[in-house]
């Protein structure tokens, strides 16, 4: 006969059992549920950025014209080129194709092959010419994307008013920088669906978003007269012996600013070249902050920054003031 006690206890055991396992999937379902429909999009997200490579695309950058629509800052189409590590597979002959093909140091592109980074820049604003040819190599691992290029076709015309970009092709200063969000425009992607060390799943298969341009900008400049207003200006700079000068051309019956020279200037398409040759010849005795405030000065425009003496047009409020006090007259104004 079996003793009673012993059915008891087992069946206690059994009940406890089966409340942990129904509290438990009462728990797991619970969780699931959360994770369902409360980090649904967090978790999304992480799985689209852990299973995709994303890589961007530059927009092309709004021009800047003068009044007659004559580009002054334009934006040339490039390329550039980099490298993913899990898809190389001839590391030493992909370092060096692109050594010589780029006019890089081998030991350079060598050491960038090796960064086990989702994508390493090998090399910037590349000619479109020489971005094509490595293309052509089929080079596993490789990568050439779209890439622009800003350019000043007449170099210092204006420079203190146009202002520059910088590596990322946003703008410095001047109207490049004080127009950003208008020039600059939205970057496109090209999204890649990889595996979890980063190879393409499905070669060749990417979804590209295209990039949104930038608006140009047209000013008030004529080009001609900015021009023939600088050249003067540097003349009689030189043949006064004056430290710097200025020139502003308006239109007085719009306001229309024609021109705004300054001299010094300097090339817009070299911009951290110091312009001045005797600060050139000791440039590199400079510490950072002082050559960081040479350019500062180069760079700035003169004539909306710093005070300057009224001069003789203040002489039109002495007249106003004077004929007013009755003290002289139109006419005695006149003859003077």
């Amino acid at each position: 006969m079996k003793n009673p006690n012993i059915n008891i206890a087992i069946k206690k055991k059994l009940i406890i059992v089966l409340f942990v396992i129904i509290f438990s999937l009462i728990g797991l379902s619970g969780r699931i549920f959360y994770i369902q429909y409360f980090q649904a999009e967090f978790l999304q997200s992480l799985a689209f950025a852990q299973q995709t490579r994303d890589r961007l695309i530059k927009p092309n950058r709004g021009a800047i014209y003068d009044r007659n629509m004559v580009g002054i800052a334009v934006t040339e189409t490039v390329a550039s080129v980099s490298v993913i590590y899990h898809q190389i597979r001839e590391p030493e002959r992909v370092a060096q194709i692109l050594s010589q093909m780029l006019d890089l140091d081998y030991d350079y592109v060598y050491e960038k092959t090796q960064r086990r980074v989702a994508l390493e820049r090998i090399k910037t604003r590349v000619d479109r010419d020489i971005a094509n040819q490595i293309a052509q190599m089929d080079l596993a691992g490789v990568v050439i994307d779209e890439d622009i290029r800003r350019i000043y076709p007449f170099s210092t015309l204006a420079s203190q008013v146009i202002g520059f970009v910088g590596r990322d092709n946003q703008g410095i200063i001047g109207l490049e920088a004080k127009f950003e969000s208008f020039l600059g425009g939205q970057s496109g992607r090209i999204l890649t669906e990889t595996d979890v060390i980063g190879r393409e799943i499905v070669t060749g298969q990417r979804t590209r978003i295209p990039p949104v341009d930038g608006y140009s900008l047209v000013t008030t400049i004529d080009t001609v007269v900015q021009l023939y207003a600088e050249q003067i200006l540097e003349k009689a700079v030189e043949f006064k012996g004056a430290q710097r000068g200025a020139i502003i051309v308006m239109n007085p019956a719009t306001g229309d600013i024609l021109a705004m020279a300054e001299y010094p200037n300097y090339d817009l398409n070299d911009p951290y070249t110091i312009n001045d040759e005797e600060l050139a010849a000791i440039w590199d005795t400079k510490q950072a902050n002082e050559r960081s405030a040479a350019l500062q000065q180069m760079w700035r425009s003169k004539v909306i920054s710093d005070g300057y003496e009224p001069g003789s047009t203040f002489k039109i409020l002495t007249a106003a003031i004077a004929i007013e006090e009755g003290i002289t007259s139109v006419d005695n104004i006149r003859r003077i």
